[in-house]
């Protein structure tokens, strides 16, 4: 879970909105719908390591675009080993996400 407020893409504004779609547009097709969350808080909704980025929309874009182009299907790394690079460094960093 983020310790600092983030703003889904549900609640952005329009700034912040075309940031987050200008993200999810470099995103692999695979990667195009939600993932189902490891954990739901308990008002209902999840963590986002994208939307922990939303406080400063223009670091969001810099750091999330490289992710996005690090996952191009074309690279070597499939989903599977994606997934699991991220889980070891979630765990590593204790978070949930």
């Amino acid at each position: 879970m983020t310790w600092i407020k983030t703003t889904p893409v549900e609640e952005a504004g329009p700034e912040l909105r075309a940031v987050y779609e200008a993200i999810y547009a470099l995103y692999p097709r695979e990667y195009a719908g939600p993932a189902p969350a490891a954990l739901t808080r308990p008002d209902g909704g999840s963590d986002s390591i994208v939307a922990a980025h939303s406080l400063i929309p223009e670091a969001m874009r810099h750091m999330m675009s490289g992710l996005a182009v690090m996952m191009r299907p074309d690279l070597p790394l499939t989903r599977r080993q994606h997934e699991m690079i991220a889980s070891v460094v979630s765990v590593k960093n204790r978070c949930f996400y």
